[in-house]
């Protein structure tokens, strides 16, 4: 009993000084991962800078912007801002500032490009790639690791890890016969009832339909999220579009192409127009995501990868068709009917599909951005999509999604001028989150050679 009793004792020990030990480890902050010059900087002041504000209008040359407590603080000219003594002053001639990209179709997770039902959890990488290049909100598409998912966006929220803010979305409400393992099979319309109400319960804001879910389980989905004041979103085929309109959706995910629409190849007759009619009268917002991996990734870009992921990118299956949503040229049907859409007073917002189809996030978001413009929309529209578009249909365009007094400093800073020519969107030298400054540099290099497997 004494050998007992001194053992027990011994793990005692042995358990109380392990936690004390566990507790008094620092707990690592994002703001350990900013730019060192400007982590403590209380006012910062950007100079010599073009002012993309996202709110469509022109660019402003010349302009001076302060940044202090982490919010826009006040703008204008160089001419007439008065910087402040203590601001840390940077020259930022030849750059732009456009507001942080908001984003409505990303994932936290990488599909296998090879085509099969697994997908791989990135909550390492996945964050800040985003935050890297620019993409500084996002909503989710559709949860496979609805936890992780969920912790990761309070781990962000805390400030331990640097990432864009999150906008949680539901686990894939679906069918029998979906093959893919993250879905979740709703097979009746209490089901689907009780799981909106438990996911909402766990701070998940929207909810995603997809393509193998029934009528009867979509009407259930749709009318239980808005007894919640919640919205419903969907990547739909086995019930129509024009019915989800009908039951009320607010939001369809990529098109509506392979639905039991029964619309016209080229989308271009009676029955693509009635439908797109009957989309804008129920005011149901279209998620364009014009992306499909048919870019090539960059030798940069493939050095992220870790090798059994760079395998697997480089023996990808061609990409769909330009029915599925996927990037094409102006001429294409999808492009046609996107721009019909939105000439036609359809509210449109924008995603890039991260982590799914081959698109690696951050580097899908600006090819969405600059697909639209090859649609046939200005750049400056395409930003307006991109940001305060975005942020209004999330309902948070008070703080964010805009170059406003008074606003979240959510800033991204690249090198040229996007106004005139969009792919300089893609030269991002610096991200403000809340004021926070990141370089793209320092948070790329943290990932290289884990994509793929964290």
């Amino acid at each position: 009993m004494r050998l007992i009793a001194t053992l027990l004792a011994s793990s005692l020990l042995f358990v109380v000084t392990a936690t004390a030990q566990q507790s008094s480890t620092p707990v690592p902050h994002a703001r350990d991962q900013a730019i060192p010059e400007l982590r403590d900087a209380s006012m910062i002041a950007l100079r010599h800078i073009r002012i993309i504000d996202g709110r469509g209008g022109p660019a402003r040359e010349n302009q001076t912007l302060i940044i202090e407590a982490g919010k826009i603080r006040e703008f204008g000219s160089d001419s007439e801002i008065r910087i402040p003594q203590k601001a840390r002053t940077l020259d930022l001639t030849g750059r732009s500032v456009l507001p942080g990209l908001v984003m409505l179709h990303e994932h936290l997770f990488l599909a296998d490009p090879g085509g099969s039902a697994f997908t791989h959890p990135q909550h390492f990488s996945f964050p800040r790639l985003y935050l890297a290049y620019g993409v500084t909100t996002l909503r989710t598409a559709g949860a496979d690791f609805p936890y992780m998912d969920l912790n990761l966006k309070r781990n962000i929220d805390a400030g331990e890890v640097p990432g864009p803010e999150i906008h949680l979305t539901s686990p894939y409400f679906s069918g029998e016969g979906d093959p893919f393992l993250g879905a979740m099979i709703v097979r009746n319309a209490e089901d689907a009832r009780r799981s909106v109400r438990y996911w909402a319960a766990q701070g998940f804001t929207s909810f995603k339909a997809y393509q193998w879910v029934s009528k009867d389980v979509l009407a259930a989905l749709i009318d239980e999220a808005h007894r919640l004041k919640l919205p419903v979103t969907a990547h739909l085929r086995s019930v129509s579009c024009r019915e989800a309109a009908e039951l009320g959706i607010d939001n369809i995910e990529h098109g509506c192409f392979r639905t039991a629409d029964n619309l016209e190849a080229d989308l271009n007759g009676p029955r693509t127009q009635a439908l797109l009619h009957t989309l804008v009268d129920r005011k149901v917002v279209l998620t364009a995501t014009p992306t499909n991996g048919r870019k090539p990734l960059s030798d940069f870009a493939r050095e992220l990868l870790d090798p059994s992921a760079r395998e697997r990118f480089s023996n990808r299956r061609a990409p769909a068709p330009a029915a599925s949503g996927g990037a094409e040229p102006r001429d294409t049907p999808y492009a046609h009917l996107l721009m019909r859409f939105a000439r036609a007073g359809g509210r449109l917002v924008l995603g890039s599909d991260g982590g799914a189809g081959g698109v690696i996030p951050g580097l899908g978001d600006h090819e969405a951005i600059e697909t639209l413009v090859s649609f046939g929309f200005a750049p400056l529209e395409a930003i307006r999509i991109a940001t305060l578009e975005d942020a209004t249909f999330l309902g948070i365009q008070d703080r964010t999604g805009s170059i406003e007094t008074g606003k979240e400093a959510d800033l991204l800073i690249v090198l040229g001028n996007p106004a005139e020519h969009i792919k300089d969107i893609e030269n991002v030298e610096m991200v403000f989150t809340n004021g926070i400054a990141y370089d793209p540099k320092t948070l790329l290099a943290a990932i290289k050679g884990q994509l793929g497997w964290k």
